[in-house]
């Protein structure tokens, strides 16, 4: 098998790894693909997978969401159920999204606007891309439109890349959009979680951040209920999510947020994590056991992500 031989399972290149016994798998750390835990026997399937099998051709993305969830600190288990659907997650991605992506990921690296920041082989699972040859495509198609300066050294091979002010510009609609403050809240209403929203999550967002927390039942309003959430998604700066009871709505709320580029705040109770859709695994929840618990992590959360303008 690729782990017994020293090899990553997924890429083929050199790996860590120790067997589980009791989960009849391997904990593998490799360079490219990340670390992950994965089933003996998926092991033994992609070894014996054919180039031009199209499982094969998953590979890369499952790379990529393995590297992704890794960043998020995301526990990533694989096994013959769920490493094809994980992949195709990142399949999909459009190609838009991708360079917006690459743009995000660059502006991380970045400690202040005009600093030089290194990219390398093994960064294009970041951006969903199957191979360093698509990052390097888009990394390009961003110099091109002079978002980027691409620096190269031996071979033509760009190592270093510094973002542009039109490059930071692109980033911006997003992070500046919306009602300065404002916040969506996006929940169950089940009257068990009244103690989280009352004791947690309104307190955190109002009374430590001075934000304004808006919750659709606690509201005073004529229109109907969705048109009214999707107005206050759009004038929202940002959004805490909490995923506990993982009603549908909630899951709906947030990928129009996203889509809007607002950012999100992810919540759920330690008792229902378990219970998250793969397509939101990788994203990094808040896992609160309390009412109070939960407001100090929201607390500390929000004054660390969330600019006030």
């Amino acid at each position: 098998m690729a782990f017994e031989s020293g090899k990553c399972p997924i890429c083929g290149g050199d790996a860590r790894g120790t067997r589980l016994v009791n989960q009849d798998g391997y904990k593998i750390e490799c360079d490219l693909c990340g670390n992950f835990v994965i089933e003996r026997l998926l092991d033994r399937i992609i070894e014996t997978l054919d180039n031009n099998d199209e499982d094969r051709q998953l590979l890369p993305y499952l790379r990529a969401y393995i590297r992704q969830a890794n960043l998020q600190q995301a526990p990533v288990q694989l096994d013959r159920e769920n490493w094809r659907a994980l992949a195709r997650g990142c399949s999909n991605t459009p190609v838009s999204q991708k360079v917006i992506k690459l743009l995000k990921m660059l502006a991380d690296r970045t400690p202040f606007p005009g600093a030089p920041v290194p990219v390398n082989d093994w960064d294009y699972p970041l951006i969903d891309a199957a191979s360093n040859k698509e990052l390097e495509f888009f990394l390009g198609h961003l110099e091109e439109l002079k978002y980027i300066r691409c620096y190269r050294g031996d071979r033509d091979k760009i190592e270093n890349v510094r973002m542009m002010v039109d490059g930071w510009r692109v980033l911006e609609p997003g992070a500046g959009a919306g009602i300065p403050g404002r916040c969506f809240v996006a929940m169950s209403f089940d009257p068990s979680l009244d103690e989280a929203y009352d004791h947690g999550i309104r307190p955190s967002v109002k009374d430590d951040c001075g934000c304004n927390p808006i919750r659709i039942d606690k509201e005073h309003h004529n229109e109907k209920i969705c048109d009214r959430i999707i107005a206050e998604i759009q004038q929202c700066q940002f959004m805490v999510a909490d995923f506990t009871m993982h009603k549908p709505g909630v899951y709906f709320e947030t990928g129009y947020a996203m889509g809007l580029d607002r950012p999100v705040i992810w919540t759920c109770h330690n008792d229902h994590l378990d219970k998250a859709h793969f397509d939101t695994r990788q994203y990094n929840h808040l896992v609160w056991e309390t009412p109070t618990d939960l407001r100090a992590k929201l607390t500390d959360r929000i004054q660390a992500t969330i600019r006030r303008k």
